[in-house]
């Protein structure tokens, strides 16, 4: 997932910027082992339990890794944002609501909470303030966001970027709702899929790759899992079927 700059406004040297997003993941080693049940949710506040009109929850990811991490949302909307950030390339963590004080326009110390900070291989964070797209152009919370952003960067984050609905892209979405769901390593379907990808030469289905590993429907998830560490190409996007073509990714080169 990338973030291009669609608007930009600074406070001291804090920049913020509003993003959009796209969705590729590198390789990561899966880990294999005994269930861990999942670290807790680092949120700096107390997170809603449920509210009368907004979506509030909990999702865990890394499993793959090894222990799980558990990370809370309270809209719909975050929920999104955070799916696309943890399945973005290179994004090795990402935590909720990260408190930060900043100084307000009347002078006072005030403390805003970052709804995520995604920290990459590469060390830079980002930390991603979201926001529905109506709210987020009123003058009152670009001034507090530019304030935090002055004081995030560099100790908290290297740089904040603004996340509405406006960019989320379905066809990304439902494949990071895919990598999500497949993300708990199956060794022995994985071992044979990695075998049946040595021999793959020619483009063919996620149905036909299965038949050549030996495997039926229950080798689903794991030819997502390939596609995901970028072990075999997906050569459309969006919602991956049986159907859906895939090839080696040596095939590209």
């Amino acid at each position: 997932m990338t973030y291009n700059v669609q608007n930009e406004c600074t406070a001291g040297t804090g920049t913020i910027q509003m993003a959009e997003h796209s969705d590729v993941h590198q390789m990561t080693a899966l880990a294999s082992g005994p269930f861990q049940a999942p670290k807790p949710s680092r949120a700096m506040r107390k997170i809603a339990r449920k509210t009368s009109n907004q979506v509030v929850g909990e999702l865990t990811f890394g499993e793959e890794l090894g222990r799980g991490q558990t990370l809370a949302f309270e809209s719909k909307l975050e929920h999104d944002v955070a799916l696309l950030t943890i399945y973005r390339p290179g994004v090795i963590d990402v935590c909720e609501q990260v408190e930060v004080p900043f100084v307000k326009s009347n002078g006072k110390i005030g403390r805003h909470f970052i709804d995520f900070i995604a920290t990459e291989a590469s060390g830079r964070r980002t930390a991603i303030l979201v926001k529905r797209s109506d709210r987020a152009i009123r003058a009152g919370f670009l001034d507090e966001a530019a304030r935090v952003a002055h004081a995030a960067i560099p100790h908290i984050a290297h740089r904040v970027v603004i996340a509405t609905e406006k960019i989320i892209e379905r066809d990304m979405l439902v494949r990071a709702e895919q990598y999500h769901a497949s993300r708990f390593a199956q060794p022995i379907i994985d071992r044979q899929l990695a075998a049946a990808a040595q021999e793959l030469v020619d483009p063919t289905t996620i149905s036909g790759f299965l038949a050549m590993a030996g495997l039926g429907c229950e080798g689903f998830h794991g030819v997502i899992r390939m596609v995901r560490f970028q072990k075999l190409e997906a050569l459309h996007t969006g919602l991956l079927t049986l159907s859906s073509p895939v090839r080696p990714v040596e095939a590209t080169s």
